[in-house]
């Protein structure tokens, strides 16, 4: 990051926080963590596995303790370390900068709002896992009965740079609701800074933070703070800002376009924030770890199961751009087994390293405008009724190639789930399928005879890393653990 620091093996606090160069580091670092197993494979696919959207073929391990519910198995609790690690880093551009540090203020500035964006999408991704979700009223949607009745706790609040061992410090976890209040308040702030920012500083790449993918975010955590009419305006302000500043909108409703969204060699029509992976800058996790090694090569372990694939109907675009049969372009042979999780045998082409398969570089869309769609139809439904959910649905199913909804057919009950299962065929493997289902305080569905995490089970809360127990007496641990 910096030549020549003194001592070599690290970089001071004084050179850290008021070179340009290093801090522009610490900025490439907090992205490049994106890049880690833990929160790209784990983040995004692990809430497949762990709910009934894909399931391990014979002889393959790779996410089949999440299909089978082995404790401590993986979505949180090995991604805590590079999740507070992101977190600090992000501490660091959002305080750490000394004044007079860049010569332009303005790109201090939007260095600022990349971190309350990056510290807000970690924290909510932390919490989600670790704590019960709000229930709208001030409180958590929490269990009924068992260990879970009552529990409010959500993550440790960390918004202060740790430089050094000497300045970390024990932190007891706060509740959801004192969680979901900085999560908003970093990403009110970060919109705020983006809005002020001059022309020529406000950032024209969805590939990193922006207005738009603040925005964006806000709508998801509204969503889950069931507070519906923000929700909607903030996936509505998404849309309009990634409109007209990516010129990003719904994919045409055919299977090449809808497979473009996540295409490498072209650019994403539908992109609000996306992790980029460069493959000759090393930042793909590898051929063990990758999104596109567990579905689509080398090991193509985690595979659509039967109850995804007939969501779909004949026509749907994304039935033919999103799945093909196994087979493994790296090696160059057609995978055995498939069959025996899906009838047609096909494998999940989201991620398949398009522009080089033995390069396992995907890039990661975190938030796009198909998401923002679902957003609004969920909001609506809960804030104007069915008539308006099942027309924004149709939005989307429309740029779809699927086949219009009669509004005459769904009661409230009947729509929620239909939006649901819209949230299943669009955003397999996206990170939501899991939390969808826990959010609404739903027991996890499972599939292949694996028993369903029933809501009140300990399971459905991952639990904290047993050296940070050890290390952190203020730490307290999650139910039943």
């Amino acid at each position: 990051m910096v030549e020549d620091t003194a001592p070599s093996q690290s970089v001071s606090q004084e050179v850290a926080l008021s070179n340009p160069d290093a801090i522009r580091g610490v900025r490439a670092s907090m992205f490049d963590r994106m890049h880690d197993e833990q929160t790209s494979t784990d983040w995004l696919l692990g809430p497949a596995a762990y709910g009934d959207n894909t399931f391990a073929r014979s002889g393959q391990q790779r996410h089949r303790e999440l299909n089978e519910n082995d404790i401590r198995s993986g979505i949180g609790t090995g991604a805590y370390d590079e999740i507070y690690a992101l977190i600090n880093d992000a501490n660091i551009l959002v305080s750490g900068i000394e004044e007079g540090a860049f010569p332009n203020s303005a790109e201090a500035d939007k260095l600022e709002a990349e971190g309350l964006f990056m510290r807000a999408l970690a924290m909510h991704h932390a919490t989600r896992i670790f704590g019960y979700d709000p229930d709208g009223q001030g409180g958590v949607v929490d269990p009924n009965s068992g260990r879970g009745q009552g529990f409010e706790l959500g993550i440790q609040i960390k918004t202060t740079p740790t430089l050094d061992l000497e300045n970390a410090e024990d932190t007891p976890r706060s509740t959801v609701p004192e969680v979901y209040d900085q999560i908003i308040s970093d990403l009110q702030g970060a919109i705020t800074i983006y809005q002020n920012l001059p022309g020529d500083v406000k950032e024209a790449s969805p590939f990193f933070p922006s207005e738009a993918a603040a925005q964006a975010l806000l709508a998801r955590v509204k969503l889950y703070q069931r507070d519906w009419s923000a929700a909607d305006t903030r996936a509505q302000n998404a849309l309009d800002r990634a409109a007209s500043t990516f010129g990003s909108g719904l994919a045409a409703p055919d299977s090449g376009s809808v497979r473009s969204i996540f295409d490498e060699r072209n650019g994403n029509p539908e992109a609000i924030f996306t992790i980029k992976t460069d493959p000759q800058a090393g930042e793909s996790p590898g051929a063990n770890d990758a999104l596109s090694a567990y579905t689509s090569i080398f090991f193509g372990a985690q595979l659509p199961t039967q109850s995804l694939i007939d969501l779909y109907e004949p026509g749907d675009a994304r039935l033919a751009g999103w799945y093909d049969p196994c087979f493994d372009e790296d090696a160059g042979e057609v995978f055995s087994g498939c069959s025996e999780i899906n009838d047609n045998g096909f494998e999940l082409k989201k991620w398949a390293s398009e522009r080089n398969p033995s390069q396992f570089a995907d890039n990661h869309p975190h938030l796009r405008v198909a998401e923002m769609v679902l957003i609004q139809a969920e909001a609506r439904l809960n804030e104007e009724g069915v008539s308006e959910a099942i027309d924004r649905l149709n939005d989307l199913r429309e740029a779809r190639g699927a086949s219009t909804l009669n509004e005459s057919n769904f009661d409230r009950s009947s729509a929620l789930q239909e939006i649901l299962d819209e949230r299943r065929r669009e955003l397999v493997a996206e990170g939501h399928r899991y939390f969808d289902q826990k959010r609404l305080g739903r027991d996890i569905t499972k599939v292949r005879g694996i028993d369903d995490i029933q809501f009140r089970d300990r399971a459905i809360l991952d639990d904290f890393p047993e050296e940070e127990l050890l290390t952190d007496d203020s730490l307290q641990s999650n139910p039943g653990y």
